[in-house]
């Protein structure tokens, strides 16, 4: 079982929270997420950065 955490800054209330992020050999991939905090709707950009995984925000 994969259990990375990777740091999402959210792109609308611009609050950080960890989420689970998806094994690297998944990656690149995008999903559509919500706020842990304000609850708005985003997409998340995951790419790698050697063999960690990169999580980017943008708002929808």
């Amino acid at each position: 079982m994969h259990t990375d955490y990777c740091d999402v800054i959210c792109p609308t209330c611009f609050e950080s929270f960890s989420i689970p992020g998806p094994d690297p050999t998944e990656v690149p991939t995008e999903w559509d997420y919500d706020c842990e905090v304000c609850c708005r709707p985003m997409q998340i950009h995951f790419t790698l950065d050697g063999d960690m995984v990169i999580a980017e925000a943008e708002a929808c």
